[in-house]
């Protein structure tokens, strides 16, 4: 009888976590330094997801022909998610790197990055780079694969705590600055325009991404809300949000008087530079 019990206990405690378990699908992007990271992460993340076939999300995610994967709108991450049929998913990447410097003339970087996002909003929840630096290149997968513990915790810690979003935002009837303004609309300008940085973490992998920012800037020239409209992560997302922030607005005028507006912003990066070793 009391086995009868644990029994039946065990059953509905996992099918409890069926019910309740967000569906997760995971995108390899790379070599097989990151088929094999990805393997050993979905193990890991399986203690906490219902985990979606592998080549069945590949295929749908294909099949938007993304020119960037991990590069992209919240529209289009919204809908390739959808496709898929998940309530989150990571796009991963991973790989090593032979770096050489003053103190070690010769090292490894071994590193994966990581792209969380939410179905629902299409917003990335969190981007993630573990890397550990070793002095020959066979002892960097192994190495990298001792932080994925870590590296889940975190990932799991974005989904579940993953909110709604800016509802304010989303309910503003601001007007949105068309793509062809009339005559008499004269658009938001910035009175002194700020350069966002190239993160460090992107100049390492000579990243080119681009990033979309909405912002509502009011009749008195106020950044009033923003909110990424196309994510590129490395920081550059919250680099882009804080110069978008910082800079001082002349607001749109229409007809000689000032009124409130939603603008889309664009940034381009890419690294000017020759890589560092």
């Amino acid at each position: 009888m009391r086995r009868a019990a644990i029994l039946l206990t065990f059953l509905l405690t996992f099918f409890a976590f069926s019910a309740n378990a967000k569906s997760l699908a995971t995108i390899t992007i790379g070599d097989k330094i990151a088929a094999d990271y990805t393997e050993q992460l979905r193990r890991t993340l399986s203690k906490n997801f219902t985990l979606l076939d592998e080549d069945l999300s590949a295929a749908a995610f294909a099949s938007f022909t993304f020119a960037t994967p991990a590069n992209l709108s919240v529209a289009e991450a919204s809908a390739v998610g959808e496709a898929m049929g998940c309530d989150a998913f990571i796009v991963i990447n991973a790989g090593t790197i032979r770096r050489t410097s003053f103190e070690k003339p010769v090292y490894f970087e071994s590193y994966a990055s990581i792209f969380v996002v939410d179905t629902r909003t299409g917003k990335l929840l969190k981007w993630l780079r573990p890397y550990i630096e070793t002095p020959t290149e066979s002892e960097g997968l192994p190495g990298l694969l001792e932080t994925l513990e870590g590296t889940a915790s975190e990932i799991t810690g974005a989904i579940q705590d993953a909110k709604a979003g800016d509802v304010a935002f989303e309910q503003s009837t601001i007007e949105v600055l068309p793509d062809a303004p009339e005559k008499q609309l004269k658009p938001p300008i910035p009175y002194r325009r700020i350069k966002p940085s190239y993160t460090e973490a992107a100049e390492k992998l000579g990243i080119a991404a681009t990033v979309e920012i909405l912002a509502d800037i009011d009749a008195a020239g106020k950044i009033i809300g923003t909110k990424i409209a196309r994510w590129a992560g490395y920081g550059l997302d919250e680099s882009v949000e804080k110069a978008v922030r910082e800079m001082n607005w002349r607001p749109a005028y229409r007809n000689g008087r000032p009124v409130p507006m939603r603008v889309l912003l664009r940034y381009n990066f890419k690294r000017l530079d020759p890589p560092r070793n």
